[in-house]
């Protein structure tokens, strides 16, 4: 279970304990060493981050999340997903489609999703299953791998910008 006051706390502290809120993104990606890569990556450029390398694993966290709302308002503990596009079992546009899903029965809004992907071919499909994915911007976060973590830190603080 996530708890949220601790993560509400920690999102408070900022680096030299400047009261700063850090942006909380969820990572899924099935390979473990770019997992890794992501994760100490984004968190040396001030994200909090929760990795995961199975997506049944997050899908069930969300089905807790928006599960557990008792008549009081669902605390999003993600400002955004960065979710793989290619992996077993679950793939990211099936586990965006089954968060989204979610959201809509819980009748709140899903956080941002931005995909990750090696793949140019996947871009077309996307765009085709998610044509409202981004209201306040017509184009998909897609992103290809292999990716920088400073331009992969700009486009993040730029998709939760757009979201706020």
């Amino acid at each position: 279970m996530i708890d949220l006051k601790k993560q509400q706390d920690l999102s408070t502290q900022g680096e030299n304990s400047d009261l700063v809120p850090k942006s909380r993104v969820m990572v899924v990606d099935d390979n473990k060493d770019i997992l890794r890569t992501l994760k100490l990556g984004l968190e040396d450029s001030g994200f909090l981050i929760e990795a995961y390398s199975e997506p049944l694993t997050v899908l069930s966290i969300f089905k807790t999340i928006y599960g557990n709302r008792d008549g009081s308002p669902v605390q999003m503990p993600y400002d955004l997903l960065l979710i793989d596009v290619k992996m077993p079992e679950l793939n990211g546009v099936e586990l965006a489609k089954e968060i989204e899903k979610l959201a809509k029965n819980a009748d709140v809004i899903p956080p941002p999703i931005c995909f990750i992907t090696a793949f140019d071919e996947y871009y077309e499909i996307l765009m085709d299953l998610f044509p409202n994915n981004n209201t306040h911007d017509s184009a998909i976060c897609l992103i290809h791998k292999p990716i920088e973590i400073e331009n992969l830190t700009t486009r993040l603080k730029h998709e939760i910008a757009l979201h706020k």
